[in-house]
């Protein structure tokens, strides 16, 4: 038997280039195809997230104008019950029995600035609702188009997306 020292048989060659080759072949398909099952999940998950983000600005805009709106309508019930208590201790509990009777009174007005604000908080609930659905079509549109790509689309459809 010959000892070698310093040099590589053959066979040694042939088995080094045989698992460099297997290593890049899988890593030429590992890369692409971990990269786009991570974009799945990443773009999934925003798109996702957006939904839910659309449907609480909605929720809340709901509740601020309803809120809103109940203001005139405490107000009229509380003018009523300060007009019943005038007219009862000015005329007594049971009506006024005078044939004629002057009274002057003082017009109640709802203040226009309510009605404002209501307007101001529709226009705000709208604009941050539709700034919203603007940003969730868009990150919609960049996930479908990714799906759409050739290279990309393809590693995208082996890792098993679309999912929603």
């Amino acid at each position: 038997m010959k000892k070698q020292y310093g040099k590589i048989s053959g066979a040694m060659i042939g088995l080094i280039s045989v698992v460099s080759i297997v290593v890049v072949i899988v890593v030429t398909i590992a890369t692409p195809y971990i990269g786009a099952a991570n974009y799945g999940v990443r773009a999934e998950n925003e798109i996702k997230a957006q939904y839910k983000n659309m449907e609480n600005i909605l929720g809340q805009y709901s509740l601020k104008v309803s809120e809103a709106a109940q203001v005139p309508t405490m107000y009229k019930d509380d003018m009523k019950e300060v007009m019943t208590s005038v007219m009862t201790a000015r005329q007594g509990g049971g009506g006024s029995k005078a044939a004629f009777q002057w009274f002057k009174e003082h017009q109640i007005n709802i203040s226009p600035d309510l009605y404002t604000k209501i307007q101001q908080i529709i226009e705000a609930g709208r604009n941050k609702f539709e700034n919203t659905q603007t940003k969730f079509i868009d990150t919609k549109r960049t996930y479908e188009n990714s799906l759409g790509y050739v290279w990309k689309g393809f590693w995208m459809n082996l890792a098993g997306y679309p999912k929603i």
